[in-house]
């Protein structure tokens, strides 16, 4: 636990945090031994190591209490295993670097930790039982390498160290030492390519012929509209951090729906209609992540968008269509998935995906007009970017607290007084007025572009 602690959390922490450059170090007049050392010591500093380090220590001090002959071979082993991980940390921190030099890695890197974060979260349902472990059946060999690969690793050498007796201690010792010369060797087989002055840039690929492809050319849609979604789309593709951002709801939904049933009183087991409403709610409200703030992604970008031939109510309703067939599409893949685990009656299926296109369209309306009052540039490649800005947070209540009051006043009284009809006639209902305000919606937020043309393009060009 303290390795995975010591080497998980600094590379979390480093999405959102700036940290020390020693490819500018390497620019001043240092040696490269000092260099090393400036390097290692810097890891000890990290918050992460010292919470290791004192781990470390209350550990050793619980030896000394309950096992005094421990205490000199538990000391060793723990010295070693400590300089190991600043070390092993070192190289991890120096290759995430590396990815973080150019735009396409730092993208990688930003979906990576993402994917990550979430990580904690499944274990934590699968401690408290909201996964259910026996649906789970390992192969047989899984658990001897996992074993074997615990015993040869370097906590699993601290732990023989420990639990070995006499001379039989040395030679987890000496594979712990030799772990520790080994990761040296590495990071200054590392750090000497960038002393040497290292300097890694975007690729480039030259191309003798030049091939233009034609763009898309949609049904029902004029070429403009069709060459607008063409563009969000592709932009959305190569964004790999708001595709995890777009997928995270679904997998958390999972965990939830089709965990462990009966703990702490929650289950959607054996209701299918009532999983399928949950999820087109859950994808309803999860459109906030496109569509406020529209013009977030092209940054200067938006100012093209002004000198083009287009208007901007037009630019406005193509981006709002990609954004739909984004989350109507996921929508369509979840639902389908529910059908096929339980049966739900055609009437509910059409007033809950009524339901959905009713949230789905309010939302994106409402994200029209919140993304020319509070614009805000978007930084892909940083994890500590948000994809919209703090007053979107606070509006979003405005529209997502009534919607949400609406759906529980019709599920409530859809169980209270028996009314089978009521899902279907207020999914109509919804879906006529949530267009009525959508078109209000789109109206004050060109009227409102128009006006404060400059303004926005200054917020999304800083």
């Amino acid at each position: 636990m303290v390795f995975f602690f010591w080497q998980m959390i600094p590379i979390l922490v480093e999405g959102y945090s700036p940290g020390l450059n020693f490819s500018e170090i390497a620019r001043y007049p240092v040696s490269f031994r000092l260099y090393f050392l400036l390097n290692a010591a810097y890891g000890l500093f990290d918050p992460a190591a010292i919470a290791g380090l004192l781990w470390l220590v209350s550990m050793w001090l619980a030896i000394l209490l309950a096992r005094p002959e421990w205490a000199l071979m538990a000391a060793v082993a723990f010295v070693l295993f400590a300089a190991f991980n600043v070390l092993l940390n070192r190289i991890v921190i120096n290759l995430f670097e590396r990815f973080q030099s150019t735009r396409k890695g730092r993208e990688r890197v930003a979906a990576v930790l993402l994917l990550l974060m979430l990580v904690p979260q499944l274990f934590q349902f699968f401690v408290n039982g909201w996964i259910d472990a026996r649906r789970f059946h390992w192969p047989a060999w899984t658990h001897d390498a996992v074993v074997r690969l615990h015993q040869s690793s370097p906590p699993g050498q601290v732990s023989r160290t420990l639990i070995l007796s006499g001379a039989e201690k040395l030679v987890p010792a000496a594979l712990l030492l030799a772990y520790v010369l080994l990761a040296a060797w590495l990071l200054a087989w590392r750090l000497r390519k960038m002393y040497q002055g290292e300097i890694y840039a975007e690729s480039f690929t030259v191309k003798r012929e030049l091939k233009v492809k034609p763009g898309w050319r949609l049904p029902l849609v004029d070429e403009t509209i069709s060459a607008v979604l063409e563009k969000e789309l592709r932009y959305l593709r190569q964004n790999a951090r708001l595709l995890v951002q777009l997928v995270y709801p679904v997998v958390l939904f999972a965990v939830f729906a089709f965990g462990a049933p009966g703990r702490r009183g929650f289950s959607f087991r054996g209701n299918t209609a009532g999983i399928l409403g949950a999820f087109a709610v859950m994808m309803g409200l999860s459109v906030t992540n496109l569509s406020y703030n529209t013009f977030g992604m092209d940054r200067e970008g938006f100012g093209r968008w002004l000198l083009s031939p287009l208007s901007l109510r037009k630019v406005i309703v193509a981006k709002n269509l990609a954004h739909a067939i984004v989350i109507s599409a996921l929508y369509l893949a979840g639902s389908v998935l529910i059908m096929r685990i339980g049966r739900v009656s055609w009437d509910m299926l059409v007033a809950v995906t009524a339901a959905f296109l009713s949230v789905m369209i309010v939302q994106i309306g409402a994200g029209n007009l919140i993304s020319v009052r509070w614009p805000k540039r978007i930084e892909l490649t940083k994890m500590s970017s948000r994809t919209a800005s703090g007053a979107a947070g606070f509006m979003s209540l405005a529209f997502t607290l009534p919607m949400v009051a609406i759906i529980g006043l019709v599920g409530f009284a859809t169980w209270a007084w028996k009314l089978s009809w009521l899902p279907l006639a207020a999914g109509m209902a919804g879906l006529g007025l949530s267009l009525a305000l959508y078109s209000v919606l789109i109206n004050r937020a060109v009227l409102y572009a128009g006006d404060h043309l400059e303004e926005i393009a200054g917020q999304l060009g800083v």
